[in-house]
């Protein structure tokens, strides 16, 4: 017997394998998003105990605020988030252009520079908002508290520190998010 195109079986079998391939991609998806959750509940886990130490670390380093910069260790920290939203390659490119109380070479810090904002708990702003973030920054975060790092992941992801939620993560770098930069202290 020959299939032709007007053959009702052919279609129906297409439509369904269509339905199984379909099918077997949101299972997939399912998985991943699953993954995904295991991650993030291991990374708050981690937090809990790999950063205790670059906490406490932190928290006997003096921190000095002079204008729109934070003096961390060795690096100045811009004070002030930059509210605007960027792509990982725009907020790369913005850092070479920006000026903060007349320096330059400013970067995006690294997802270590990064973590070592991260507090062990939650502080909460004068609006009541809550981020786990040194409170040398609480007043100056923006609502939705992701920032880009330097670290890549490949040639797609990067690294993102999340303050609202006090964790780090990969993302695409087309995605958007804010942009903390850091300037390293010249001796």
């Amino acid at each position: 017997m020959k299939t032709t195109l007007y053959d009702t079986n052919f279609y129906r079998q297409r439509e369904q394998k269509l339905d199984n391939l379909q099918y077997e991609i949101d299972e997939i998806k399912k998985r991943v998003d699953a993954i995904e959750q295991e991650i993030i509940k291991t990374k708050r886990i981690d937090r809990l105990f790999t950063f205790q130490t670059k906490i406490d670390g932190l928290n006997k380093r003096t921190i000095y605020k002079v204008d729109n910069i934070l003096f961390i260790g060795s690096l100045m920290y811009q004070r002030f988030p930059t509210k605007k939203l960027f792509s990982w390659s725009e907020a790369n490119e913005y850092a070479k252009e920006l000026k903060i109380s007349g320096y330059g070479g400013w970067r995006l810090p690294s997802i270590e520079e990064l973590e070592q904002l991260f507090t062990k708990t939650a502080q909460r702003n004068s609006k009541g908002d809550s981020y786990f973030i040194i409170k040398d920054f609480v007043n100056s975060m923006p609502k939705d508290a992701k920032f880009w790092s330097s670290s890549e992941e490949n040639e797609h992801y990067a690294w993102v520190a999340d303050f609202n939620m006090g964790y780090d993560y990969w993302r695409h770098k087309n995605s958007r998010y804010h942009a903390l930069f850091v300037r390293d202290i010249k001796v």
